[in-house]
């Protein structure tokens, strides 16, 4: 898979442009509803026998527009959407700074420049997937904006239980720790990375504890204890996380194979809390 980061400006030049069919949003978290998206772009891409690209963004335009005022809670880094695109089977993804520059681009100029300018034969996003200076361009402009030089795929709503699904759906069921719900959204559990910080036994009795910090763009569950598997160079161990005050403390029932790790992988699993108890220390 080819990444192409795109940063508009003054000596902005595009890429030689390839015919595609673009799958266009975001996709924070790579859920079930942005898998359909791209999916849809593909069966598209190989019937006409022409590359799958997806175009995403970063940072968040919330975050941007904001001037920072408001933190963004990501539920995926850069790099881990790339990899999930790449096990989907894309072969070009375009990834564009979203700056206040950027911005400012008429949807006109959007359309003109990023998706006509690269040669994109068919666009597939969201219906609720807008483009251009205060996001006045949406999937019912986006034909005349394009003056029918490529075709347009609408995905509808996808709803699980009555509930769209949404990558603020699913971070309100972090920020009320209800990680066991989610996989029904992700399509898998969710997911954190994080770097080892310290780790140690208990002298009474025969626990293993690991202090994680996570990566950044990352977004934890809410304070309490949870079932996580921890995936670290090959191997699975099933044990409990306590999250606090954007910490995570680690905890295993016998011995860890291999102590020399830097990074873990956890996978949260479902929430261990009867009644949802705020630890604000430990």
């Amino acid at each position: 898979m080819k990444t192409v980061y795109l940063t508009h400006g003054p000596e902005f030049s595009l890429p030689k442009p390839e015919p595609c069919v673009m799958a266009m949003g975001f996709f924070d978290g790579v859920h079930v509803a942005h898998q359909q998206v791209i999916l849809e772009a593909k069966n598209i891409a190989r019937k006409r026998k022409i590359k799958l690209a997806v175009m995403t963004f970063f940072p968040h335009p919330r975050e941007v527009l904001n001037l920072g005022k408001e933190k963004m809670n990501y539920l995926t880094p850069l790099e881990v959407k790339l990899d999930r695109f790449s096990k989907l089977g894309v072969d070009i993804v375009y990834v564009i700074k979203f700056d206040l520059v950027f911005a400012e681009l008429s949807p006109k100029e959007f359309i003109d420049t990023y998706v006509t300018g690269l040669g994109v034969k068919h666009a597939v996003a969201g219906f609720d997937f807008t483009y251009g200076q205060k996001g006045k361009g949406t999937m019912k402009t986006m034909s005349t904006d394009g003056e029918g030089k490529f075709l347009v795929t609408v995905i509808s709503k996808l709803d699980y239980k009555g509930q769209k699904i949404s990558s603020t759906f699913i971070r309100n069921l972090l920020s009320h720790g209800e990680v066991n719900e989610i996989a029904s959204y992700l399509g898998d559990y969710y997911e954190t990375r994080g770097k080892v910080v310290s780790h140690y036994h208990s002298r009474i009795g025969k626990r293993f504890y690991i202090d994680v910090a996570v990566h950044p763009y990352y977004t934890l569950p809410a304070n309490g204890i949870y079932e996580v598997e921890m995936h670290s160079e090959g191997h699975v161990y099933h044990g409990s996380a306590l999250v606090y005050s954007n910490k995570i403390k680690l905890s295993f029932d016998g011995t860890i194979k291999n102590q020399t790790y830097e990074t873990v992988k956890l996978k949260w699993i479902r929430s261990l809390d009867i009644e949802r108890v705020q630890l604000q220390q430990i």
